[in-house]
């Protein structure tokens, strides 16, 4: 005889419960807009391509048409749709950008007071990690884009401003050439969040410009010499490298006095 109690629901029956939690039911929008988000991600279609149309989608399904926009609705906010209006309006495929992701986590950030401590704090623990990765891994076309723009922010020395804009896009070219799709990812969103906060106390790096240019000078050596531990696959020299100027810009942040300020999201 089954020592199970047939009066007692199975732990993995429908009747089962959950102590402290809720089954979430998902709404025939969030079903249609889940098999869609599958089907584009799937069949891989070209930016601007036109999704079905909404009659096309509603007789697929089955349902009305305050569903069918509902679940397109869902994908525009995942940024994998966009929906023009019109004659020649529809929704469209949409590849996601990395600024998504950069704009949700500096509103996190900002909202919950990181301060610009934190953010350089968590620079120096995660960034060299991430530029040691690529040690090796780069093709000589990518050292040489790399090395191109070391060159440019090298010229832009004398302009605070062009200096911080050239360390920006060098984080974008590290990211165009980084082998790994999540760390590329991550590094666009530390350089947005850098980019962010240069615009919010820019006027007080100018103010320290004179004092800070051999600063600056020496920042775009130890870049010239990282590249050269990533061409030659030596990770731990560009870790090192990487770790000691992120430790020169936190203690200048510090000097001008913004490290407790909050962050801004961009």
């Amino acid at each position: 005889m089954s020592r199970h109690d047939p009066k007692t629901p199975s732990r993995w029956s429908p009747d089962a419960r959950v102590e402290g939690s809720a089954l979430h039911v998902p709404k025939t929008s969030e079903v249609i807009a889940r098999w869609l988000r599958r089907e584009l991600l799937r069949s891989r279609p070209q930016p601007g391509d036109a999704l079905p149309s909404e009659t096309e989608l509603r007789e697929r399904f089955g349902v009305s048409r305050p569903t069918i926009r509902e679940a397109v609705r869902i994908l525009e906010t995942q940024h994998l749709v966009k929906v023009a209006r019109g004659a020649f309006g529809g929704a469209r495929f949409s590849l996601p950008e990395a600024r998504m992701v950069s704009e949700s986590t500096g509103i996190y950030l900002q909202a919950h007071g990181t301060t610009h401590a934190e953010l350089n704090e968590a620079r120096i623990a995660l960034e060299p990690r991430l530029i040691g990765f690529m040690a090796g891994k780069l093709s000589p076309e990518a050292i040489a884009r790399l090395q191109a723009e070391v060159q440019l922010q090298g010229e832009a020395v004398d302009d605070v401003r062009a200096f911080s804009r050239a360390h920006e896009d060098f984080y974008a070219v590290l990211a165009e050439v980084c082998p790994n799709r999540l760390i590329a990812l991550e590094l666009l969103t530390l350089r947005d969040l850098i980019q962010a906060q240069t615009e919010l106390v820019g006027d007080t790096w100018v103010q320290h410009a004179p004092r800070s240019r051999a600063g600056m000078v020496r920042h775009v050596e130890v870049k010239r010499e990282v590249v050269d531990h990533l061409e030659a696959g030596r990770a731990a020299e560009a870790e090192a490298l990487w770790t000691r100027m992120l430790e020169a810009q936190q203690r200048l942040t510090a000097e001008i006095g913004v490290g407790d300020e909050p962050i801004e999201a961009l």
